[in-house]
Formats: C-alpha cells, sequence, structure tokens
C-alpha cells in the first residue's frame, strides 16, 4: 500500500469534497454525492481489512496504537450503524422493505 494508496484516499476526499460543494445540489446531484461517499468508504474499508488480516502489519502497532485505533473504528461504526438504522426506519415508513406476505409468495398473481 503506503505512498500509493495515501494518494487513492486523497482523491476519494477531493471527490467526496467535490459532490459536496455545490450550493443547492438537486436531488440527483445529492444521490451521486452518497455514492461518491460510500466507494470511499468502501475504499477504505477495503484497506483495513488488509491490514487488520495480516499479522505482520499489525505487529508493526503497539498496544496503545492498536486500541486507539480500535476506538476510533468502534465508534466510527456505531454512528454509520446508527445513521444506517435511522434511514431504513425513514424507508420503512414510506413503504420501503416491506417483503411480500407468505401468501402471496405462495399463490403469486400473474395478469
Amino acid at each position: 500500500m503506503g505512498e500509493q494508496w495515501i494518494n487513492e484516499c486523497k482523491q476519494y476526499i477531493a471527490q467526496v469534497q467535490e459532490s459536496m460543494s455545490g450550493e443547492n445540489p438537486d436531488r440527483l446531484a445529492l444521490v451521486k454525492s452518497m455514492h461518491r461517499a460510500l466507494f470511499a468508504i468502501n475504499h477504505s474499508i477495503l484497506g483495513w481489512l488488509q491490514y487488520v488480516n495480516n499479522p505482520d502489519i499489525m505487529t508493526k502497532f503497539n498496544r496503545d496504537e492498536l486500541h486507539e485505533i480500535s476506538d476510533t473504528l468502534a465508534k466510527f461504526a456505531e454512528a454509520f450503524i446508527e445513521h444506517d438504522i435511522e434511514v431504513t426506519q425513514k424507508g420503512m415508513e414510506r413503504g420501503l422493505g416491506e417483503g411480500k406476505s407468505e401468501e402471496e409468495e405462495r399463490h403469486p398473481f400473474y395478469v
């Protein structure tokens, strides 16, 4: 990873910041901005997983550093998942996420 990884991360940050720079974005711009942000988070998570799953890398950090990293990631995960729950609940209030009933699945309606 190293320098190339850092440059990629900086590019993702710039893209996220650019997508949020419009003064009055329309709905499509906001959705594109969410897409870029999620792509950036995904990129970062993949890098973290490579680090955490590699014992040779993890041995380079002392216990205090690992504790700080762990705390930061746990707080981020908690806040992100809490936001996920809030948005999912709002979506459910608007009729999203309601699956078919067992009756509908057993007896599909054909036109």
